[in-house]
């Protein structure tokens, strides 16, 4: 399960997403959709581990990402 809360992300002095709130669980199948430069490739990203968030919190199973 992964679970994120209050995730922002700026680039410069541009938002990219702010305040973002979501649970994935375990047997589900998830899509991301959305327009070009809405940034789901960047969401994958903070995710991943790959970049880092401005603010807010990832858990993986319950254990906080740093």
């Amino acid at each position: 399960m992964i679970t994120v809360s209050d995730l922002s992300l700026k680039f410069g002095d541009r938002p990219l997403f702010k305040d973002v709130n979501v649970k994935f669980t375990k047997g589900n199948c998830y899509g991301i959709i959305g327009a070009n430069g809405a940034g789901k490739s960047t969401l994958m990203n903070v995710l991943s581990g790959s970049l880092h968030p401005d603010e807010g919190e990832i858990l993986l199973e319950g254990v906080k990402r740093d």
